[in-house]
């Protein structure tokens, strides 16, 4: 009993403590995306709306196959009625039962079927690249977030730095209150500047968790203690950038985007559609074939006898029916079996002109797809020239605010040196301090949103969207 109760306690620990300590494993992009990749509705809906599609293709190939059908007929007559086996008027009441089996099998129907299959091909394809695309959307919307959590904790960490030195210059000037080389005025600006620290913290640190809170609902995990690896993350050079140009980044995109290969596919999808609405106006051929059985209760066996009579010295013999009782039901089954085979033709002539408008509006359909695969293409080379010029602009903002920040680093130290030897005022000291934190903090947004721009070109190229190798 002892070792019972060892065992369920053992049971209920680890489950629960693998849970806890995957809870608080942190997660990196690549794990972020492949969790969505699996978890995210979008994504679960357009993979199911492919596996329709594969569906529907299985099923255009299966149409080929021949039909059969079976059908079994059992009827209690009350009252006279009729004979189906004989064609004859039956008096009373009757059962009776009708078997049969029969198939079809279209010989030719205008090449629809075919298309029909090439049609359905294309929808699988296009379902599989609209899932692809939903994929890609949203492994960059989390790289985005994932980024912004990152660019606030770097801003944070600016806030506290901020936050930590303003204490030790207060901690400072206490000493030399209290030694009576500063007047007692002397600290105020400074305790005034420690509270808007305090407060620069407070607001950052929302910012992260407001990211994080983003980022969950993005991956719709509900966990608290959900929480990102901070990675090293790898600078491209800018001269990456320079090489490349908007164009090449257009021409690469055209055959990676899945947007646009879907868009192919529904085109391609028209165009057989098309193919079977022509195909509508030509004659079909079906062969066909039935078996068939049935019952009636009033049927009845008989046998034939001769009488054989004598007329003027020549012998005549008369056939004599003799009711020999109801027929037995596998007796009925057997007599009655009937079997067919045939062909069919039929030749379309006139349907209130159905068939030409069918035609037409197909192709209209396909011009439709023809301009939405224009309108996407359109807009793809819009989005490429809009990021790589964001692209641009960013690695010139990040270069820009790299000096200014070594500027303002270099300012501040002076400024330093020159408080420390009491040769600056505090109002001084505090602007000079403050430039460098603003010019940090620009600094880092500008080293993350170039880190952004490069994986969004990244991403019309057709790259997996990491942050370090």
């Amino acid at each position: 009993m002892k070792i019972l109760r060892i065992s369920v306690v053992l049971v209920l620990f680890f489950p629960a403590s693998f849970l806890f300590s995957q809870t608080n494993e942190k997660w990196t992009l690549e794990k972020c995306i492949d969790y969505a990749f699996k978890n995210n509705i979008q994504i679960r809906q357009a993979a199911i709306t492919s596996k329709v599609s594969a569906n529907d293709n299985q099923q255009s190939k299966l149409n080929l196959l021949p039909t059969i059908d079976g059908n079994l007929n059992f009827s209690n007559n009350f009252g006279n009625g009729f004979n189906p086996q004989t064609y004859s008027y039956a008096l009373g009441n009757s059962q009776s039962v009708q078997t049969s089996l029969q198939g079809t099998l279209p010989i030719f129907t205008g090449l629809q079927q075919m298309f029909n299959i090439e049609r359905t091909k294309y929808d699988l394809l296009a379902s599989k690249f609209d899932y692809e695309n939903a994929k890609r959307n949203i492994a960059l919307s989390i790289a985005s977030s994932y980024l912004q959590i990152l660019l606030n904790k770097e801003i944070l960490k600016v806030t506290e730095k901020q936050k930590v030195l303003t204490g030790t210059q207060l901690s400072t000037i206490i000493s030399k209150i209290k030694a009576g080389s500063l007047p007692e005025t002397s600290g105020y600006e400074v305790e005034s500047q420690l509270a808007r620290d305090e407060a620069n913290v407070v607001a950052a640190q929302n910012a992260v968790d407001l990211g994080m809170l983003s980022l969950r609902q993005l991956l719709q995990i509900s966990d608290e203690k959900f929480e990102i690896e901070n990675p090293e993350v790898k600078f491209e050079d800018v001269e990456n950038v320079a090489a490349l140009s908007s164009q090449s980044i257009y021409q690469t995109a055209l055959s990676t985007q899945p947007s646009i290969m879907s868009a192919e596919a529904r085109m391609k999808s028209a165009n057989a559609s098309r193919k079977m609405s022509i195909g509508a106006l030509s004659p079909t051929i079906t062969v066909f074939g039935n078996i068939s059985s049935g019952y009636f209760s009033q049927d009845r066996k008989y046998s034939v006898t001769y009488d054989t009579i004598t007329i003027g010295g020549t012998p005549l013999s008369f056939p004599r029916q003799n009711d020999l009782g109801a027929k037995p039901f596998t007796e009925s089954l057997r007599d009655n079996f009937r079997k067919v085979v045939g062909i069919s033709l039929n030749v379309p002539l006139f349907n209130k002109w159905q068939r030409v408008t069918n035609i037409q509006n197909a192709k209209l359909q396909v011009q439709i797809r023809e301009l939405q695969l224009e309108s996407s293409k359109n807009q793809l080379r819009s989005d490429v020239e809009q990021a790589y010029t964001n692209a641009k602009a960013a690695v010139q903002s990040y270069l820009a605010n790299k000096k200014s920040m070594e500027a303002a680093d270099k300012s501040y130290n002076a400024f330093e040196k020159r408080y420390n030897a009491g040769m600056l005022g505090t109002y001084e000291f505090q602007q000079a301090k403050n430039s460098l934190a603003t010019a940090e903090s620009e600094m880092i947004k500008a080293k993350y949103t170039y880190v952004f721009r490069l994986k969004v070109l990244d991403f019309y190229q057709g790259k997996a969207l990491k942050l370090s190798e």
